[in-house]
């Protein structure tokens, strides 16, 4: 009769045995960081590193030489930039300020007892399902100033025809208009889902003590709520920002650089001039800006917390 007996498993074994386990997970995830390496690292360390030389289409064959800092210094002193600056800020203090007085009021009125509010929600989520591409090419059309439906409705009222995406005093208020179209409902949204987060007992006991509703709301929804509000900027801060493919299909920048904003100054220099030193500097540059401003918000939201 046989005996199976059980070979004792040695420290060393039982070491090996725990670092494949402990590398388990890396081998799930290798693939994933893998990727990221290549798309995202990469191209982020090597912009960086081109920041610092001057690479032109002209001269890159015979070396692409290093200038440190001459990149940024020039940027500091084209008034091309200064404008773009300029202009994004613009852009981004209108739409972002416009947007959050709608979606805030949006948000109020969906947090009320009415109607048919999930069909209105719903309703004004449809700007955010369409691509960037799709509005930009659509609201062009809607602007034309001889073909579009804006125009036509305007002289249906008796009101001359506007040159909204042609005219320099009017392009700015023409894309503000379609970013505002296109993300007011996502700040509304936001808006709405703090509003109904927020708890009941502060109200009754104010309601208790004779507060009308704008005190409530001046008093305790804003205050409730100021978590989400920066947390809501923030987000609206960076996205209008960095924005590019609503604006370039509406003006491409212009007229007169009008709308240009740094993005657009950044591929008007990196795909159009193929100065790409420059560009990757104007980029850098782009990142500081947001980084300091974010780093800001998110300051006022921990302290809010």
């Amino acid at each position: 009769m046989g005996c199976f007996c059980m070979q004792p498993i040695t420290a060393r074994q039982h070491w090996r045995h725990h670092i494949l386990r402990s590398l388990e997970p890396f081998f799930y995830i290798g693939p994933a960081f893998a990727v990221l390496l290549t798309i995202l690292v990469y191209p982020l360390g090597y912009s960086f590193w081109l920041s610092f030389h001057e690479w032109t289409l002209r001269g890159f064959r015979a070396g692409i030489p290093w200038v440190g800092l001459q990149n940024y210094l020039d940027l500091f002193t084209n008034a091309d930039f200064i404008t773009a600056i300029r202009v994004t800020f613009v852009f981004v203090i209108a739409a972002v300020a416009i947007e959050f007085g709608l979606g805030l009021g949006l948000a109020l009125l969906l947090n009320q007892d009415l109607h048919g509010k999930n069909i209105i929600r719903a309703l004004i989520l449809l700007p955010m399902m369409c691509t960037n591409v799709v509005i930009g090419l659509t609201w062009r059309l809607l602007l034309n100033y001889e073909f579009g439906l804006v125009n036509y409705y305007l002289g249906q009222l008796g009101i001359a025809p506007v040159e909204w995406l042609s005219q320099p005093a009017m392009a700015m208020p023409a894309v503000v208009l379609v970013d505002v179209w296109n993300t007011t409902s996502f700040v509304a949204l936001m808006l709405l889902a703090g509003l109904q987060a927020l708890p009941e007992e502060p109200y009754e006991a104010a309601k208790m003590d004779g507060a009308n509703t704008f005190q409530s709301f001046y008093y305790l929804t804003l205050p409730l709520l100021r978590q989400t509000i920066l947390v809501a900027l923030l987000w609206r801060f960076i996205d209008t920002f960095r924005i590019f493919d609503v604006i370039y299909l509406l003006t491409s920048g212009g007229p007169a650089r009008a709308t240009e904003t740094v993005s657009i100054y950044v591929y008007r220099y990196g795909f159009q001039s193929f100065n790409l030193g420059f560009a990757s500097a104007a980029s850098y540059t782009m990142i500081l800006i947001m980084l300091i401003v974010a780093a800001v918000l998110a300051r006022w939201i921990g302290r809010s917390e």
